[in-house]
């Protein structure tokens, strides 16, 4: 593709987790039985009237702020009016003339560096019944009416890898601001991604193909690299590019036309009649308060010295961040690796997360702090977190019970060092000229005799001390 830029740009639906829908009192429950979760205003029943969700206008506020945008003072919605079988109303409620958010950009970053992604507009509206598609096409109104804000970007993403950075990051910041679940294997996060080429050096955009309804970062990355080779052969060879709506099939690894577009769909949108326009004042506006935002965590843990690789796991899953920052130690960087090399690597053998393992935050609080304190060693620390699973009793009683305690009284140490040195005079004689030697040798038998429980550095100390007072250093 030296010759060709690809010109891309992404419409994101978030599907929010409030408790009720978008215009009507119905509870939201993906697990509920299909079409149990449904009442009059949801399909589009004669006389029925929309019920604002004041959550659903707070998530966008919220969102509208974490990309940088301008908030429309004014709620405005319409009528975005066609027939199809997962629209009972004959229409969807949306925000056409005036979105609650506008002109607003975010960070990425890419290969080359950071690049700034500048977002069009983002807007709430109402989803639309599931499909089941089979020997006859049913339909879940279950979903109808569930709020969703749709973000579009502007087109002026470059790469699937870029792509993939965006959508990741809009997910991120969906799951630092609890509005949505951003599950896109369970289509709360869905993404439509819009496809051009053109030579480089060209202004004017090439014809552009739609891909619809990605649900997978590998999708998106696959579909984009596909849908750019064949346009850049069609470019080569003199076939022309139609203006379509695709879908990506992971079995062929290739896009599929649904539909060839012969213009502008007209969906006659006009204002709501049912919804008056809501003004948001300066103080509701102001009173609505973020999380802390992906790239805050990540600079907040580059600042407690976390290494990058950690850094990375925990921004990528805010639950096993949530999970990692509600530990109380001050050494985030101990605490980290000890998290790391313990509680994750267990959870991994147990294909599992951390935070699934239940395992109390305090318990790991009071089993560092005996580590700290050197009344168990590194070695028992890693037998007693997989002990912490479901444990719900005294953590000293559990090290009791496991022999687990640490042996670092001096008088013991000092016998055990005594009769070793008493038992191998010949070899300890060696200590002025084979110190190295004399201490390996001796610390191993003062391990093998305490089974391995000794404090090694308590042990060291005693050593070092009666060696040098014996050979007078």
């Amino acid at each position: 593709m030296n010759n060709f830029e690809a010109i891309i740009g992404i419409e994101i639906h978030l599907e929010l987790n409030t408790k009720t829908k978008m215009f009507s009192p119905s509870k939201i429950d993906f697990n509920a039985e299909a079409n149990s979760t449904v009442n009059q205003i949801d399909l589009g029943y004669p006389g029925t009237l929309p019920l604002l969700n004041k959550e659903a206008v707070i998530s966008g506020i919220k969102l509208a702020k974490a990309l940088n945008m301008i908030i429309d003072s004014e709620l405005h919605f319409d009528r975005k009016n066609y027939f199809y079988p997962d629209l009972p109303k004959g229409y969807q409620i949306t925000q056409f003339y005036r979105p609650i958010g506008s002109n607003g950009y975010v960070e990425i970053n890419t290969d080359l560096g950071t690049k700034k992604i500048s977002i069009e507009r983002i807007h709430l509206e109402e989803d639309t019944a599931r499909q089941y598609h089979g020997e006859k096409t049913k339909l879940d109104y279950n979903r109808a009416g569930v709020p969703l804000i749709e973000i579009v970007s502007n087109p002026v993403i470059s790469s699937a890898d870029e792509a993939v950075a965006y959508v990741d990051m809009i997910r991120k910041i969906a799951l630092s601001l609890n509005i949505s679940s951003a599950k896109m294997e369970q289509g709360s996060l869905r993404a439509d991604i819009n496809i051009s080429l053109r030579p480089k050096g060209y202004s004017k955009f090439g014809t552009k193909v739609e891909i619809k309804n990605m649900n997978s970062f590998r999708g998106i990355k696959n579909a984009i690299e596909y849908e750019i080779k064949l346009q850049e052969q069609k470019i080569l060879t003199n076939e022309p590019i139609l203006q379509q709506t695709k879908r990506y099939d992971e079995e062929t690894q290739s896009t599929i036309v649904m539909r060839t577009k012969t213009g502008a769909i007209d969906y006659k949108y006009f204002p709501e009649p049912n919804i008056p326009f809501i003004k948001l004042s300066d103080e509701f506006i102001n009173n609505v308060k973020l999380n802390e935002l992906p790239w805050e965590k990540e600079n907040r843990y580059k600042k407690e010295e976390i290494q990058d690789i950690y850094i990375k796991s925990l921004t990528n899953d805010i639950e096993l961040a949530n999970y990692f920052d509600s530990i109380k130690y001050a050494d985030r960087s101990k605490l980290s690796k000890l998290f790391f090399a313990e509680v994750v690597s267990l959870a991994n053998s147990k294909n599992i997360k951390a935070y699934e393992l239940n395992i109390k935050t305090s318990d790991l609080e009071k089993a560092i702090d005996l580590l700290d304190k050197e009344i168990i060693s590194g070695k028992s620390f890693k037998k007693i977190v997989p002990l912490l699973v479901n444990f719900d009793d005294d953590i000293n009683q559990l090290i009791k019970e496991h022999d687990l305690e640490q042996i670092s009284d001096e008088n013991i140490i000092t016998n055990w060092v005594n009769e070793i040195i008493a038992k191998n005079e010949l070899l300890v004689s060696e200590y002025t000229e084979r110190s190295e030697k004399v201490i390996k040798f001796v610390l191993g038998n003062i391990m093998k005799v305490s089974g391995g429980k000794v404090n090694p550095q308590k042990a060291n100390e005693v050593l070092l001390k009666i060696l040098n007072e014996k050979f007078k250093q």
